[in-house]
């Protein structure tokens, strides 16, 4: 039975087969050597090349700025991470955003703010609520804040080029895209692998139209190095008022605890309640019990 003429090879390239038949000329059928070699030659043009000695194994961490939530991360959000900040409206979400940055600006960091759907106006009375001097960042160069924002993706691209911040905020992506043509959007991918290669830390502010207790996820969610939520819940039946409540649904590299911890609003923002434990559990019991029982109604 004839030797197939090629016995090893499969995915050699045209250069290779090239070399490979003028040496079978003159070699006749003791070309195997030479046909392992050429394609193991030929196989490191699909590989890249990495060299996992000068990978930094440590995890470099962001503090978030609000008191008790590094705790929470193992000491913070990890350097260049994407987080979702997310959940019903008047939750909290531009106010830990914000706390976000300030962090940042203690540590001389460079740091931009994108708001989609409120004026620079508006946006700057909410830093000073909570005693925030933003002009004189402003004026130091640590903060550039765009508001009502009708830029493009591209054109953001080229402000973080020149600008070169550590920390960026986007609210909200709602008002820009559709989450389901959001992921596919090459101009966001595009900007999204520019902040990952210029390991800047993002936050990306979404919206929902569901409470925490509800288990429904978007698109972003998906996208997102983390998940950050943000709501207002009745914890007890003794207690009339909602509870403003927050939740590390996810945060890859952390080991993260995911049930609900209140929160409270001060005047110098957003602060964790330290008695959290007792309460946490309590609302996670809460939900859960909710949870068992929709599951028993028909349709489940």
């Amino acid at each position: 039975m004839a030797r197939n003429k090629f016995p090893v090879h499969t995915t050699l390239s045209s250069d290779a087969v090239k070399i490979l038949e003028r040496y079978e000329k003159e070699l006749g059928a003791k070309n195997l050597v030479l046909e392992k070699a050429l394609m193991s030659l030929d196989s490191t043009r699909f590989k890249s090349k990495i060299d996992t000695n000068n990978i930094e194994k440590s995890i470099k961490r962001i503090n978030t700025g609000v008191l008790g939530l590094d705790d929470m991360l193992e000491g913070g959000v990890p350097e260049g991470f994407t987080v979702i900040v997310t959940g019903p409206p008047g939750t909290g979400k531009t106010t830990l955003c914000m706390q976000f940055l300030m962090e940042g600006i203690r540590n001389d960091e460079k740091c931009l703010f994108f708001s989609f759907e409120e004026r620079i106006q508006q946006l700057i009375q909410h830093f000073m609520r909570f005693g925030w001097d933003i002009g004189k960042h402003i004026d130091d160069g640590y903060l550039e804040i765009f508001g009502m924002s009708p830029l493009s993706f591209e054109e953001i691209g080229e402000i973080i080029e020149a600008y070169k911040p550590q920390r960026v905020v986007f609210d909200s992506l709602n008002m820009v895209t559709d989450p389901f043509e959001f992921r596919k959007s090459l101009s966001w991918r595009t900007l999204h692998k520019q902040l990952k290669a210029k390991n800047i830390t993002s936050y990306l502010v979404t919206e929902k139209q569901h409470g925490i207790e509800t288990k429904s996820y978007d698109t972003y969610d998906f996208l997102g190095d983390g998940i950050i939520f943000l709501d207002q819940i009745k914890v007890n039946e003794v207690e009339p008022n909602l509870t403003p409540v927050m939740a590390i649904q996810k945060m890859r590299a952390t080991r993260v605890d995911t049930s609900p911890h209140p929160f409270r609003f001060t005047d110098k923002g957003i602060s964790k309640y330290r008695t959290v434990n007792l309460t946490a559990s309590r609302l996670q019991e809460r939900m859960n019990m909710q949870q068992s029982a929709s599951s028993h109604e028909p349709g489940y």
